[in-house]
């Protein structure tokens, strides 16, 4: 609902508004736990339910209200507003309800490190067989999980746009921000007894129950325009200024749904958020010259530069310190199972949300940009991008720590590349209309897109990966997390031999220093830094071209008086992959290239690791079979109300 009021010096606009959202998931398959199978340390393929859609339904209700009241003086204009929001999440998730698929099957998950341990505990004849269905009926009997976020933003600002002359304006203005949450969790004094470590190593007493007070966040911008000569054909413009954003609300979701082993609904990690938590906020500043060049083209050069304030990362406040460092590499180890954890009668891990202001974003895009008389418009940028963090921000509150590569401590998570965005990237595009009639025109677009790095995909492809072990090389307790040193020589690494089942070597340690020197030859970015450990998301996935084309063609015609048009549109994708099969195909990483050694979990007399090479992957990259690999069309037909 929207009322809106104006005079000759004022202009009011009020906005209320409800939005309802009901997203749930209706999965295919019976009951039945998720079953991973793996191989010399690398899963090879899932069987039974697909965990995330168990029970998996959110209901979200946002209130919203909104008030700008601009007031005219003079060369000024001058903006007061508030807007409070309220969001409300309903939430049901239950990953674990049919059993702990992470968990080895010794310790009662149901995770298999090779096809015969799968066949040992699934044959009835077995002794170690595990009737799954009957666990899983078992578990039948007890409810699902719900629990329920509430949390809000309320925000007041003043803004002022002033006409300093006819060619050069100035905005400047504050906003606030003030972050509320309305959930109310009972102190959880489990959580307050344990031991537990911040970041820097100092005792801190943890209350997960407990969410941070209102915090205001104050946000001052100025920005202008400037018309350099009066005439439009040179503009400069930018700004400066802190901005303020929210963060996953799911993040704090799991704060209320893991409360640890003594809550209603019991979790096996505890989720927390530090009592001095911040909303996202970031610096942000921006120039641009806009220059009307010969041949009336437009040319644009944008600078943006973004440094984090209050950036976002997870820790875990149950890991001890380092219990010495591993040579060759220096990083810390933390103990290994058992002797990793400040509270080892529990089993989970105590993940805090908490703030870090490192981190940064550089974006430098040049564009150009022509009008034709007779229809043709044109385009054409370059830009490159560097963005560089601390997390990779696509999990759950515990995952953000489990999954974070790190150089050492996983608590201290070095500043480097985002798995985001593309480093390189090239767009063109051409539009063309032609009016053959009152009553019929053609529209056609072409789009181009060369770019080094890749899209975002639900199936987890990301412009840039790392490089990480299998297993827990540094100790503290989560696998697959740790980035791998890259050795000069053979005197850096060291190999176990690689045995059949029957005990009988099939690759010594020679053989496989042999084959992953030339692994690491064949790739660009292991070759280049040999002697150091591979950074976050340090490794880029290779160029790649896109052309689309769009095809529309309006008709229109007139039936009592009245006009009527039908639009047919043709979009053919990746066009370049239907005129030769070789062309437009995209590279992926080979899943067994990023995780090239597997650690033995057992040390030399020096105390380092030893490894293996099973040589899954020789090469890095290979065709990437999916659709985005393959050229597509769609067709449309659409009714546009005159």
């Amino acid at each position: 609902m929207e009322l809106n009021s104006r005079s000759n010096r004022f202009v009011n606009r009020a906005l209320f508004s409800y939005n309802r959202f009901r997203d749930f998931r209706d999965p295919f398959s019976r009951p039945f736990p998720t079953l991973e199978i793996a191989e010399d340390g690398i899963t090879y393929t899932t069987l039974g339910h697909e965990p995330f859609s168990i029970n998996n339904l959110v209901d979200q209700d946002v209130w919203q209200f909104m008030n700008n009241f601009s007031l005219f003086s003079g060369n000024h204009v001058l903006t007061f507003g508030t807007n409070f929001e309220v969001f409300s999440f309903n939430r049901s998730f239950n990953l674990f309800y049919h059993g702990l698929f992470f968990l080895p099957v010794e310790f009662g998950g149901t995770a298999f490190s090779s096809i015969d341990e799968f066949f040992e505990f699934t044959d009835p004849d077995s002794p170690n067989f595990r009737d799954f269905n009957a666990e899983v009926q078992e578990q039948l009997q007890n409810p699902f999980k719900f629990d329920e976020t509430n949390v809000g933003q309320l925000a007041f600002y003043a803004q002022d746009e002033f006409s300093a002359s006819e060619n050069f304006s100035l905005t400047y203005g504050l906003r606030l921000d003030f972050p509320m949450y309305f959930t109310d969790l009972p102190r959880n004094r489990f959580s307050t007894t344990l031991t537990l470590l911040d970041e820097n190593d100092r005792p801190e007493t943890v209350d997960a129950g407990e969410f941070p007070g209102v915090k205001v966040l104050f946000s001052p911008r100025i920005g202008f325009n400037w018309d350099l000569f009066g005439d439009r054909s040179t503009q400069v413009r930018g700004g400066t200024g802190i901005f303020t954003g929210r963060l996953p609300f799911v993040w704090i979701g799991n704060t209320v749904s893991n409360q640890g082993p003594e809550a209603e609904f019991p979790s096996f990690d505890i989720n927390a958020t530090d009592t001095d938590f911040k909303w996202p906020q970031v610096w942000t500043t921006d120039l641009a010259v806009d220059q009307q060049l010969p041949l009336d083209m437009l040319g644009t050069l944008e600078l943006i530069y973004g440094n984090d304030i209050n950036a976002v990362f997870v820790r875990n406040a149950d890991l001890g310190q380092p219990v010495r460092t591993l040579p060759i590499d220096g990083r810390p180890y933390f103990g290994g199972m058992g002797n990793n954890k400040l509270n080892p009668e529990f089993a989970g891990g105590v993940y805090v949300l908490d703030n870090t202001g490192d981190g940064h974003l550089f974006n430098l895009t040049a564009t150009l940009r022509k009008r034709f008389d007779f229809g043709l418009n044109t385009s054409l940028a370059y830009s490159f991008l560097e963005a560089k963090n601390q997390l990779s921000s696509t999990e759950t509150s515990s995952f953000l720590w489990q999954r974070n590569p790190v150089q050492g401590d996983p608590n201290n998570p070095e500043v480097s590349f985002s798995e985001f965005g593309k480093s390189h990237r090239i767009v063109g595009a051409a539009t063309y209309s032609q009016r053959w009639s009152k009553s019929a025109a053609t529209h056609f677009g072409l789009f181009l897109e060369i770019a080094q790095g890749a899209p975002f995909t639900a199936a987890g492809l990301r412009s840039r990966f790392s490089y990480v072990y299998v297993g827990d090389v540094n100790g503290d307790g989560a696998d697959g997390n740790d980035l791998i040193y890259i050795p000069r020589n053979a005197d850096e690494i060291n190999f176990a031999p690689i045995l059949d089942e029957n005990g009988n070597v099939i690759s010594t340690p020679g053989e496989q220093w042999q084959a992953f020197d030339a692994f690491i030859e064949q790739d660009d970015y292991l070759r280049s830094h040999r002697g150091q450990i591979a950074e976050r998301n340090g490794a880029i996935n290779p160029w790649f071209s896109d052309v689309d084309i769009r095809m529309l063609q309006n008709f229109s015609f007139n039936v009592g008086g009245q006009k009527h048009t039908f639009q047919l549109s043709l979009d053919i994708l990746n066009v370049l992959n239907m005129i030769d099969s070789d062309w437009g195909v995209r590279q992926v990483p080979n899943s067994g290239a990023k995780s090239p050694l597997v650690f033995t979990g057992e040390f030399d007399e020096n105390g380092a690791p030893i490894f293996q090479f099973p040589g899954i992957a020789t090469e890095t990259f290979l065709d990437d079979v999916g659709i985005n690999s393959r050229w597509r069309a769609q067709f449309g037909i659409r009714y546009l109300f005159n």
